[in-house]
C-alpha cells in the first residue's frame, strides 16, 4: 500500500537520507553501521544492474526494505524530524492558546501607542519588551545550524512525515523568518554568529538590558508615587 503513495524515486531518495543519517554515528554504533551499509549496497546494486528486468526487480526489493526499516522510524538510531527542536517546541507549549499552538503571542498583534499616564508606559514597556524578550529567547535556540537538518527532512522527504512533523517545520519556518519588531538583529547574519559563545552572551546582554529597563522604570514610578515619597 505504501508504494501507491510514494513513487519509487522518492523511496530511494529516503533510503540515501538514512544512509546519511546512519553514516553520521555509525562509527560508535554498530548497528548504524550495518545498516548503513546494507542500505548503500543495495541502493548501489540497483545502479549496476544489466537489464531494465533486473533493475525493476532490485528497485523493488529496495524500497520493500527502505519502507519497512522507516515503518520503524522511531527505534532507528537517526537525528530524526523535530529532534533537534524539542527545545522550541516545549518553549512554544508555553505560549499556546487552547489547543493549537499560536505562531506568536496574542499580543503582538497590537502596535505601541503613545500613553498619558506613567502606568500605561510601563505596561506598554512590559508588552513591547516581551515581544523583544520572545523573539531573542527564539532567536537564541532557533539558528541556521540547527534548522538546516530539519529542513532537509522537509524539502528532500517530506511526503514520508506525518501531518504535525509537516505543519510544524513548516511553522518554524515561518517564526524564523518573522520579522518581530524593526531594530532586532539579525543574529545568523550577524558577524559574532561563528564564535557560538559571543553569539549566546549577546542574547543575554540584549535580555538583561530588556529587563532592566522595566526595573528602572518601575522604581521611578515608585519614587513618585505620593503613598510612599510623600511630599
Amino acid at each position: 500500500m505504501a508504494q501507491l503513495k510514494h513513487s519509487e524515486e522518492e523511496i530511494i531518495k529516503l533510503g540515501e537520507k538514512l544512509v546519511r543519517e546512519l553514516n553520521l554515528i555509525h562509527s560508535t554504533n554498530t548497528l548504524a553501521r550495518w545498516m548503513s551499509h546494507y542500505l548503500a549496497e543495495l541502493i548501489q546494486n540497483i545502479d549496476k544492474a544489466e537489464s531494465k528486468e533486473e533493475k525493476k526487480v532490485l528497485q523493488q526489493e529496495c524500497c520493500d526494505i527502505i519502507l519497512k526499516i522507516w515503518s520503524k522510524k522511531e527505534s532507528l538510531p537517526i537525528t530524526k524530524p523535530l529532534d533537534n527542536l524539542k527545545p522550541i517546541i516545549e518553549m512554544l507549549q508555553v505560549l499556546k492558546e487552547e489547543k493549537e499552538i499560536s505562531i506568536l503571542p496574542r499580543w503582538l498583534e497590537y502596535n505601541s501607542l503613545p500613553r498619558d499616564n506613567e502606568w500605561a508606559s510601563f505596561v506598554d514597556l512590559v508588552k513591547n519588551n516581551s515581544e523583544k524578550i520572545f523573539s531573542k529567547v527564539i532567536q537564541m535556540n532557533l539558528h541556521k545550524d540547527l534548522l538546516s537538518k530539519d529542513q532537509e527532512w522537509l524539502k528532500e522527504n517530506k511526503n514520508f512525515l506525518n501531518e504535525q512533523e509537516i505543519n510544524f517545520l513548516q511553522f518554524i519556518d515561518v517564526l524564523n523568518d518573522y520579522d518581530f519588531n524593526s531594530g532586532v538583529v539579525d543574529l545568523n547574519n550577524f558577524e559574532i554568529s561563528n564564535d557560538n559563545s559571543k553569539r549566546i552572551n549577546f542574547i543575554f546582554d540584549e535580555i538583561e538590558n530588556l529587563i532592566d529597563n522595566q526595573k528602572n522604570l518601575l522604581l521611578e514610578i515608585k519614587s513618585k508615587h505620593p503613598l510612599i515619597n510623600p511630599k
